[in-house]
């Protein structure tokens, strides 16, 4: 599995919010760290540093750099699949021939052509307002596991592709 952000909750044992949050993280299945700010000073004030004032506004949950006071359920899920791409699950297209990633609705895609038995994978392209964020090498990445466990061979013709593609000695074997 590649690395995901660490995610943090910051909140107290006995905030119902707080166990609300975790039942949420708990369900969806990504390790965490809880910070109980009421039981220990160290991460009190490590909450305090989070915000300009101060205060111990819990809960709040970071995921990597980003931070989110209190979100809707609906919020967090969306930071969730937009800072952690690899928890989502990649589609196959076949009438598009394409493997689709659906962040929050919003489609990042691998294009391919058949041709001699083969899968020509020929444009990548992730949603303008997504990029930089690493969701490109993982729409790549889950392409390839997928269309490995269906049993296809593939080249790969676009330069981000390619460039995905030699990076690592595992794929470079197995993606012409």
């Amino acid at each position: 599995m590649r690395p995901i952000p660490k995610i943090k909750l910051y909140g107290a044992e006995g905030c119902h919010k707080t166990q609300y949050y975790r039942l949420v993280l708990d369900k969806i299945g990504l390790p965490y760290d809880f910070l109980d700010v009421e039981a220990n000073e160290a991460y009190a004030e490590e909450l305090r540093g989070l915000y300009e004032n101060r205060k111990l506004n819990f809960p709040t949950i970071t995921i990597g750099k980003k931070k989110l006071r209190n979100p809707y359920r609906e919020d967090l899920v969306k930071w969730i699949n937009k800072l952690i791409p690899q928890q989502l699950e990649i589609q196959h297209d076949t009438t598009n021939q394409n493997y689709v990633l659906d962040i929050n609705g919003e489609k990042a895609v691998v294009s391919y052509t058949l041709k001699n038995g083969k899968m020509y994978l020929v444009h990548s392209e992730v949603p303008y307002n997504l990029r930089g964020r690493g969701i490109g090498k993982e729409l790549v990445i889950k392409t390839f596991e997928k269309l490995t466990a269906e049993g296809h061979k593939a080249v790969a013709v676009c330069s981000f592709v390619k460039a995905i593609k030699n990076r690592d000695p595992y794929w470079k074997d197995i993606i012409e």
